[in-house]
């Protein structure tokens, strides 16, 4: 499991001239950290102070501690997905039946391949749709640490995107699947942008200049 060994390993491993882990395996990890911002500013959101909204923020981070669990768990997905489709690709093809049987292999490799970034956009998703409750109930203190958060998952959610678009293209019997993407990344580039302004109007920045 990636996550039992130590994060410089695992950049280490990502800087090497090695397919894997990528920019899907990155995405996910990206998202984690966002999930794990969005529970940081959840938690830290209790107390007398927030008894009012409370109940809401335990129900955002025990949300966001299962997304950074899925998350987790899409690092090692994206990993093998990517080597299952590599090993496809080394199969033999001298015959007609090795052509076919490689054939089906690359295809069905190449379906989960894009399944799992697909994965990583819709928690991505997910995420930023708590960071968006979260935002205008933080706790101010942590208010910047929820927009981090917003801006992680919406870079994963990018990030994945890519991939997905990348492996469907450019067959034009997945063009409705790519669409979805698209639409699914335009609404995660809502739901940040929502959040930062929360967060500019909490920290009374709204009408600064560049």
């Amino acid at each position: 499991m990636t996550l039992d060994e130590p994060l410089r390993k695992f950049l280490d491993d990502l800087a090497a001239r090695t397919p894997t882990p990528g920019g899907g395996s990155a995405s996910a990890l990206i998202g984690a950290l966002g999930a794990a911002l969005g529970s940081m500013g959840a938690v830290f959101t209790a107390g007398e102070k927030f008894k009012n909204v409370e109940a809401r923020t335990q129900d955002i981070l025990h949300r966001c501690e299962a997304l950074r669990g899925r998350l987790a768990g899409l690092i090692d997905a994206d990993i093998a997905a990517y080597q299952a489709y590599a090993a496809a690709r080394k199969l033999p093809k001298g015959t007609d039946a090795e052509q076919a049987a490689r054939k089906a292999a690359i295809a069905k490799a190449r379906e989960e391949a894009t399944r799992v970034p697909e994965a990583i956009v819709a928690a991505a998703h997910e995420g930023l749709e708590w960071a968006a409750q979260l935002a205008p109930i933080c706790n101010p203190n942590l208010v910047s640490d929820a927009a981090v958060a917003a801006y992680a998952l919406e870079a994963a959610a990018r990030g994945a995107g890519l991939q997905v678009l990348c492996n469907l293209a450019p067959d034009p019997a997945t063009a409705e699947r790519r669409k979805r993407v698209r639409e699914k990344l335009a609404a995660c580039q809502r739901l940040c942008e929502q959040v930062e302004t929360e967060t500019l109007k909490t920290l009374k920045l709204t009408d600064d200049t560049p």
